[in-house]
């Protein structure tokens, strides 16, 4: 069973792994296996490994109860959680394997998360607060339109290699308006990303971060009037999208499991900017750009690209494409600050402005 495991640590190209990060990332790697609701894909790893499991215990495989490893998965996967049993299993086999340190093994398995007294925002307004909506109340051409367009183009990047304002997705005279404002508000999300800022600030609140970043002066504002936390260094930060995902947004979040398929140059985590323009670049020309809440903890400065990552380096809760610092191909280098975090709960979308060039 233990050749099941290093099978589908080769297929996620991993040498090391956390029960923490399991937990994080389990179902959505459980099912980009192919451990999925309806059974077992074929041809996937998932079906070659029970056909490896299978062959080891004689025809059949080991069932949940007897450690099994593929039972394991297909219980995660299926059900859309990590169960506690389904845990121990993968814990036990991942040591074995020398996929996880006997110390981790230790201190995470049979942890529980601490309860986490969340106050929802006296500003939800939505008459059904358990119902994701998105509120329109901001008045077009008021004090948040101008703030948003303000924060657009000051935010702008500015690229010394082109000796001025970089050009990206739209010409160098053209700038951002701002048609609409909409404010998320999606109270399962909320407390989820919640509980994950208080622990990172809770394990983080001796380390002293100095690393903020800041996209503009009215989000820094807004950030300290809604109390996002500097022990966990949670900031505002722009993420670009298409209009038709924004309902899937507004009531799922932002999710990781999708940059399991389409991994960028940084790994399959979710992407954020402190540039306008930089996050214009994936609204395809007429789209949104998200001002999202990130929690990002220890931040972890890249030399180059990592394609095949899926978690952080430990002792970082995210990564830093930096501007000038970071290769992304041979001879070139990053133009644009982007950081990316790995699990969806350090996310929050918070506010959704529908842009257009102008």
């Amino acid at each position: 069973m233990d050749a099941v495991i290093a099978l589908h640590a080769t297929a996620l190209s991993l040498d090391r792994i956390s029960c923490s990060q399991l937990m994080s990332r389990g179902v959505e790697l459980a099912q980009h296996l192919g451990y999925k609701t309806g059974g077992i894909d074929k041809g996937s790893p998932a079906a070659q490994g029970m056909s490896i499991e299978a062959q080891a215990s004689g025809g059949g495989v080991f069932g949940l109860k007897d450690g099994g490893v593929t039972a394991s998965l297909q219980s995660i996967g299926a059900s859309g959680y990590v169960k506690p049993e389904a845990k121990a299993n993968l814990a036990a086999h991942m040591r074995r394997c020398g996929l996880i340190s006997e110390r981790d093994y230790l201190i995470s398995v049979g942890d529980q998360q601490p309860l986490v007294v969340v106050d929802i925002p006296p500003y939800f307004s939505s008459p059904e607060p358990d119902l994701p909506m998105l509120v329109n109340d901001y008045r077009t051409g008021g004090y948040n339109q101008r703030k948003a367009e303000m924060m657009l183009a000051e935010s702008r990047g500015e690229n010394e290699l082109l000796d001025g304002p970089c050009e990206c997705s739209f010409g160098r005279d053209e700038g951002l308006s701002v048609v609409q404002i909409q404010r998320i508000e999606n109270k399962q999300a909320f407390e989820r990303f919640k509980a994950y800022e208080t622990a990172t600030a809770e394990r983080l609140q001796t380390s002293g971060i100095s690393t903020r970043p800041c996209v503009h002066e009215w989000l820094d504002r807004l950030a300290d009037r809604n109390g996002l936390s500097r022990a966990a260094n949670t900031v505002y930060l722009l993420h670009g999208t298409t209009a038709d995902k924004v309902d899937n947004i507004c009531r799922d979040g932002l999710q990781t499991r999708f940059s399991l398929e389409k991994p960028g140059l940084y790994g399959g985590g979710l992407y954020f900017t402190t540039s306008s323009c930089k996050a214009f670049q994936y609204t395809a020309g007429d789209g949104c750009i998200i001002i999202c809440r990130v929690v990002l903890g220890e931040i972890e400065l890249l030399d180059d690209v990592c394609i095949n990552r899926l978690f952080p380096t430990d002792g970082f809760d995210s990564t830093h494409a930096k501007k000038g610092h970071t290769c992304k191909a041979p001879g070139e280098l990053q133009v644009h600050d982007e950081y990316i975090v790995y699990h969806p709960a350090a996310v929050y979308p918070e506010l959704v402005l529908r842009v257009n060039a102008a």
